[in-house]
């Protein structure tokens, strides 16, 4: 095909696109080098026939490569903007970014992370770049965002129940894989053991044991139904008869119980500013990327 300039119908990103979480525009980075006839090495011999650099590449274009294509584009018209607007993204702003990512995909578990990065074969520079843009296109679209109180007090009364705080409970348990198990732990409890010392001894929960089987304060609906049940009925030290889950048998512990109340706009208002932001920023960065779409001049050479 004759290099022609010309747009595809439509914008060229969907909105899964156009906000950064880990895999965005990493797929295929590295077929973005180009590869010279002069220089096509075999990446692979199959009983005797050699597979060159060039197929590989091919075959990802093929099977990608026009999305990737996308998304370097994509890079291009923010950081070009960027630079018009004098956006900048510092290192720091990068980690931050990064250290979000981790905490909401990875447990916050750093080791999982570079685990994932290995796995995949992405490198943490190319996680970083991707989110510079990230970055670069909210400071853009943020620059000329501007949300009123009485916005902000409408957003907060139709999503109201989002920021009441629900009733909590503290409570602990000791897991075992058997009925029978939990029938001696009781026993023993019984026998005034104590019910931290038999969590670290037996639990099979290793993200509690350690702790006694401490579950913290948590609201309705994190726990299974089963449990969670058992342990909102139990009064402040009361303890349960065996409950049994996918997870096996539980001995819970209530600790204590924590009322839950409705919550005025005062006590909230800087979170609510924050969700709305949240809420508009992506919207708002498809807009601009179809903006500098059609204002760019984009020469495509399939």
């Amino acid at each position: 095909m004759n290099a022609t300039e010309k747009k595809r119908e439509g914008n060229f990103l969907k909105p899964q696109n156009i906000i950064l979480l880990v895999l965005a525009l990493v797929i295929l980075g590295a077929a973005a080098v180009i590869i010279s006839m002069q220089y096509d090495p075999t990446v692979a011999v199959v009983n005797g026939k050699k597979i060159k650099r060039s197929e590989l590449y091919e075959a990802m274009y093929t099977e990608g490569g026009r999305e990737t294509l996308d998304g370097l584009v994509f890079k291009q018209l923010i950081m070009q903007e960027a630079q018009k607007c004098g956006v900048t993204v510092s290192d720091e702003e990068i980690e931050a970014e990064i250290d979000v990512v981790i905490g909401e995909h990875f447990m916050g578990s750093k080791e999982h992370f570079d685990s994932f990065l290995d796995q995949q074969g992405y490198s943490l520079k190319m996680i970083q770049d991707n989110a510079r843009i990230n970055i670069m296109a909210r400071k853009i679209v943020e620059e000329d965002l501007e949300i009123s109180e009485t916005e902000a007090r409408e957003y907060f009364s139709e999503n109201q129940e989002s920021y009441d705080i629900p009733d909590e409970i503290r409570a602990r348990h000791i897991l075992v894989k058997t009925e029978e198990e939990a029938l001696e732990v009781i026993s023993r409890l019984e026998k005034e053991e104590d019910f931290a010392e038999l969590a670290k001894e037996l639990s099979e929960d290793s993200a509690t044991k350690e702790k006694g089987g401490d579950l913290g304060f948590f609201p309705h609906g994190q726990m299974v139904k089963e449990f969670e049940e058992v342990a909102f009925e139990l009064g402040d030290g009361e303890r349960s008869e065996p409950v049994k889950s996918i997870h096996g048998y539980h001995i819970i512990e209530t600790l204590e119980h924590k009322e839950g109340r409705t919550v005025a706009y005062e006590e909230v208002a800087d979170k609510v500013m924050v969700d709305i932001k949240e809420e508009k920023v992506p919207l708002l960065i498809q807009e601009l990327v179809a903006r500098l779409e059609k204002e760019a001049v984009i020469d495509y050479r399939d």
